[in-house]
C-alpha cells in the first residue's frame, strides 16, 4: 500500500527551501513541513533576478501579499533582460511583454505586421514595447490611471535583495506554521535510495517526505544512486560583487554584456548594484578574470565607487557551479529542487524563478493525489522538472548559437547549445517566420517546450540576426494601414510611459517615504 504523506523535512533554508514549505504548506494545509538548516550562517549576498512567472507565484500560488512584499522586501521591478553588447552585436532587449509585437493569429493580413517587424521594427529604438520603454526611459511600472488611481504594468519581474527576501520568506514560515529548526545535519541514515532518518547535530528527524534544497552541497541527493545529465556548456564559475548607487540610477533591466571568456551581469537592487563576471576555468585563470571583471566594474560603477576592487580584492565572492541535472528529481521518499537537483547557468535569470514554479507544481500534485505517494505521482514531477531544464537548456543555448565572439571560448561556446530541438527551432524560423501556431505532425520535441516559448526563442534569435527564408525570399509588401497603425501604437506607448510612470525614486522616495539607500544600506 502506498504511503500517505503527513510529515514533511526539508532541508535546506535558503529561498528555494523556504519556497517549498511554503507551497506544501499553502496547498496541504493539514502536512507538518520542517525546514532544517544552519540558520545563524549569513544568506549570500548575490543579487537575485527573476523572470515573469515570479509575481503570478508569490502573489497568486503562494498568496503573499504585494505590498506587504514591497515594503519589506523593496524589490526593484525588471522590465527585461537589456543585451547591453553582446559580442558587439547592437544593443537589444529581450522584454516580459514581448507578445505585444506580435500581432493576433486571427489578424487580417497578420504577414504584414510579421514582415514589418522583421524587416524594420525588431531592432528599431522608435518601436518599443512597454516594457523596453520602462528601461530605455529609467521609469518602474508603478503609475497613476485615469482615475487617479495608483497602479502597475504586470509583465515584469523582480531584482532581489537575498537577505531581505530570506528574511520576509522566513517570518512568513512562522506565521503559516511551518517548523524553522536551527541545527546541522551530520548524517543522513539510509537503505538504498531510501531516506530512513536524518541525523543533526542536535537530533534525530524522521519524515514521510524528505526535500534536498542544499544547493550544490546536495546531502541527501548525494546518498541517492540517480545519473547526472551533463549539459556541455562550458561556463562553471563566477566573481561577483556589491557596489553602491542611488535610487536615481537604477536601471529596471538584468544588464549582460560579454567578456572574452564568458559574460557579466548587473543587477540593481534597492540597496546596491550587484555585479558579476560569469566565465568559463578551462578558458581562464582567476587572475585574468578578475582583471576583467575590475574593467568591467570601472565602466558600470556610477561616480567613484569603481574604485571599489582597486584595493578590495576580498570584497569579491567567487561561486563554481555545475551545468546539469539529475534525470529524476524525486527517488523513493527523497525529492531534490534547487541546485541540489539541477543548475543550467545565470543567463536569462531562470534558477528561483524555475525552481519557485516547480515547487508549486510538487506541492499541487500532493494536494490534487491526496498526498498518497505512488511511482506515477513521482513520474509526473520528474518529468516536469526534466521538460523545464531542457527548455531552459536550449533557451539558453539559442544565445550562444548565435553569438559572433571570437575568442577559442566564444568558438567552442557556439556549438555548445546545439542539439536536435534547437536545429528544429532553427528550421520552423526560416520556413514559417515568427507564425508559431504551425502544426506538424512530428512536432513533439516543440510541444515539450517548457517555461520559454517559440515566440520567446523567436525575439532572442533575431535580435542577434537570425534570419528567415520565408521573409528574404517573398519580400512582401506592407501596406501605409498597417505600418501607420504600427508607429501609432508605439508613439503612444513612449508617450504614456514617459508622462505617466514613476521612476524607482519617486515610487520609493516620494509614495512610500522610504529613505533612499545610503553606504549600500536602505531604509
Amino acid at each position: 500500500m502506498n504511503k500517505t504523506v503527513d510529515e514533511v523535512t526539508i532541508v535546506g533554508g535558503g529561498d528555494v527551501g523556504l519556497l517549498t514549505a511554503l507551497s506544501v504548506r499553502q496547498m496541504n494545509p493539514d502536512v507538518d513541513v520542517s525546514v532544517v538548516d544552519d540558520f545563524q550562517q549569513a544568506v549570500p549576498q548575490v543579487g537575485k533576478s527573476t523572470y515573469r512567472e515570479i509575481q503570478g507565484i508569490l502573489h497568486g500560488a503562494l498568496q503573499l501579499d504585494e505590498h506587504e512584499f514591497i515594503a519589506e522586501v523593496k524589490p526593484i521591478w525588471k522590465a527585461s533582460v537589456y543585451f547591453r553588447d553582446w559580442c558587439d552585436r547592437p544593443s537589444f532587449q529581450f522584454p516580459f511583454d514581448a507578445p505585444t509585437k506580435y500581432p493576433d493569429a486571427n489578424t487580417p493580413n497578420a504577414v504584414e505586421h510579421f514582415y514589418h517587424h522583421y524587416d524594420e521594427l525588431c531592432d528599431s529604438p522608435d518601436h518599443r514595447t512597454r516594457g523596453e520603454q520602462i528601461l530605455a526611459q529609467g521609469k518602474s511600472p508603478w503609475y497613476y490611471g485615469s482615475d487617479g488611481d495608483l497602479d502597475k504594468y504586470d509583465d515584469v519581474a523582480y531584482h532581489l535583495n537575498t537577505k531581505r527576501f530570506n528574511g520576509f520568506l522566513r517570518k512568513h514560515c512562522r506565521e503559516r506554521g511551518v517548523s524553522l529548526v536551527d541545527d546541522e545535519i551530520t548524517a543522513v541514515e539510509t537503505d538504498g535510495s531510501r531516506i530512513n532518518a536524518i541525523q543533526g547535530s542536535q537530533r534525530r528527524y524522521e519524515a514521510d517526505l524528505y526535500v534536498d534544497a542544499t544547493g550544490f552541497n546536495r546531502i541527501l541527493r548525494s546518498e541517492q544512486d540517480v545519473e547526472f545529465r551533463d549539459f556541455d556548456f562550458p561556463l562553471d564559475a563566477a566573481l561577483n560583487v556589491r557596489i553602491d548607487r542611488s535610487l536615481s540610477d537604477v536601471i529596471p533591466a538584468t544588464v549582460v554584456e560579454t567578456g572574452d571568456h564568458g559574460w557579466f551581469w548587473q543587477i540593481d537592487t534597492y540597496d546596491n548594484r550587484d555585479l558579476g563576471y560569469v566565465f568559463s576555468t578551462e578558458y581562464t585563470d582567476e587572475e585574468t578574470a578578475m582583471t576583467e571583471f575590475r574593467e568591467f566594474v570601472a565602466e558600470v560603477a556610477p561616480g567613484d565607487a569603481g574604485d571599489a576592487l582597486t584595493d578590495a580584492e576580498t570584497e569579491v565572492d567567487r561561486y563554481d557551479f555545475e551545468s546539469g541535472y539529475h534525470d529524476r528529481a524525486w527517488v523513493r521518499n527523497c525529492l531534490a529542487i534547487g541546485n541540489a537537483q539541477g543548475f543550467v547557468e545565470p543567463l536569462q535569470s531562470t534558477a528561483l524563478t524555475a525552481n519557485a514554479s516547480l515547487a508549486v507544481r510538487f506541492a499541487n500534485l500532493l494536494s490534487s493525489h491526496g498526498r498518497v505517494v505512488d511511482d506515477a505521482i513521482r513520474t509526473a514531477f520528474n518529468e516536469s522538472v526534466r521538460r523545464a531544464w531542457e527548455s531552459i537548456h536550449d533557451f539558453v543555448g539559442v544565445h550562444y548559437r548565435y553569438a559572433s565572439g571570437e575568442t577559442p571560448f566564444w568558438r567552442e561556446v557556439r556549438s555548445t547549445g546545439v542539439n536536435s530541438r534547437t536545429d528544429r527551432i532553427t528550421d520552423e524560423f526560416d520556413r514559417y517566420g515568427y507564425d508559431w501556431t504551425v502544426d506538424h505532425e512530428d512536432g513533439g520535441d516543440l510541444s515539450e517546450l517548457d517555461i520559454f516559448l517559440l515566440p520567446d526563442f523567436y525575439t532572442v534569435m533575431r535580435s542577434m540576426g537570425a534570419t528567415s527564408d520565408f521573409y528574404d525570399e517573398n519580400e512582401f509588401n506592407v501596406s501605409d494601414e498597417v505600418a501607420n497603425e504600427r508607429d501609432g501604437f508605439y508613439r503612444n506607448v513612449e508617450r504614456q510611459v514617459e508622462n505617466d510612470h514613476l521612476t524607482v525614486e519617486e515610487f520609493y522616495t516620494g509614495i512610500l517615504n522610504f529613505t533612499a539607500p545610503e553606504d549600500g544600506v536602505g531604509a
